[in-house]
C-alpha cells in the first residue's frame, strides 16, 4: 500500500501526516493486491477538507469531507471510503459465489433488430490542456475516463485508469 499525503495551503505537520497513514492502513483489508492512496489535506479560510482517492487491484473510489477542524474531517472521509470499499468488497464476492446463467443462442437476424439508443450525452470542455494539466484534473475527478484536447498535439486524447491502477493514455 502506497500512501501519499498532500498539504494544501496548511503547514506539513508529521503527526497529522502518520494520523493519516494510520488511518489509511485499516483499508488495506479490503484489497488483496497493491493499492494506491492519495490524500489532500486543504484549509479554505477557516474551512478543513480532506480529500482520499484510491486506486489499484481494480478498485477506484473517492471521497471528499469538509469540516471546522482537519481531524474530523479525516475521520469522516475514511469512514466514508471505507463505506464504499465494504460495498466493492461484497459485491465482488457475490460475484464470485454466483453461478453464471447458461448462456442462450441467439440468431444474427435478432442482432440486427436491436434498437441502439444513447441514454446519455455529456459536453466536453473545448479548452486544449497539457497533459500535466489533464492528469491534475482527473485525478480529482471520480470518472473512470476523461477525454481533453492535448495542447500540444491539438489532438483529443483519452486518460483512463488501466485495472493495475494507472493511467493510460490513448492518442490518436
Amino acid at each position: 500500500m502506497r500512501i501519499n499525503v498532500t498539504f494544501r495551503q496548511m503547514e506539513t505537520s508529521n503527526t497529522l501526516k502518520e494520523y493519516v497513514e494510520q488511518k489509511m492502513k485499516k483499508l488495506q483489508k479490503y484489497s488483496d493486491g497493491p493499492i494506491k492512496v492519495n490524500v489532500v489535506l486543504s484549509v479554505e479560510k477557516f474551512r478543513h477538507a480532506a480529500e482520499v482517492v484510491i486506486s489499484g487491484d481494480g478498485i477506484r473510489a473517492t471521497a471528499k469531507e469538509v469540516q471546522d477542524d482537519i481531524r474530523p474531517a479525516i475521520d469522516l472521509v475514511s469512514d466514508k471510503i471505507e463505506k464504499q470499499l465494504k460495498k466493492y468488497r461484497e459485491k465482488l464476492l457475490n460475484k464470485r459465489n454466483t453461478t453464471p446463467e447458461p448462456a442462450q443462442e441467439t440468431a444474427t437476424s435478432e442482432l440486427d433488430e436491436i434498437d441502439v439508443r444513447v441514454i446519455r450525452t455529456e459536453k466536453m470542455d473545448s479548452k486544449p490542456m497539457s497533459l500535466e494539466e489533464a492528469v491534475e484534473q482527473f485525478t480529482l475527478s471520480s470518472k473512470n475516463f476523461m477525454v481533453f484536447r492535448n495542447a500540444e498535439t491539438d489532438d483529443i486524447n483519452v486518460l483512463y485508469w488501466h485495472k493495475d491502477g494507472e493511467l493510460g493514455l490513448i492518442e490518436p
